[in-house]
């Protein structure tokens, strides 16, 4: 089975622009790369003093959005995987200086 990863970047104008990240074999390695791709952003976007409900607004609005499916399934996005749940998370993690 194949594990495809995407971004969409949805702050492109006039449409979303969609971005193929990769193909894995597992779901963990996939997950693996998603998460990469949001801590990247995050890092990058990261000052001093700024809090974790700012730097997660700017991933919202600026960030590529990850997105992992199944080739056999038809899935949108895998059980186990919000973009949004870990973006929130490691926003948080990053600020209080725990990454």
């Amino acid at each position: 089975m194949t594990y495809f990863v995407e971004g969409v970047s949805k702050h492109q104008e006039p449409e979303p622009e969609v971005r193929r990240i990769g193909e894995y074999e597992t779901v963990t390695e996939a997950m693996a790369v998603a998460q990469k791709a949001i801590e990247q952003f995050l890092r990058k976007e990261f000052k001093h003093g700024i809090n974790a409900k700012k730097l997660y607004a700017l991933y919202e609005e600026q960030g590529e959005h990850i997105f992992i499916f199944q080739d056999e399934a038809g899935t949108f996005n895998v059980p186990g995987f919000d973009h949004k749940d870990y973006a929130r998370t490691f926003a948080t993690e990053i600020c209080s200086g725990k990454k």
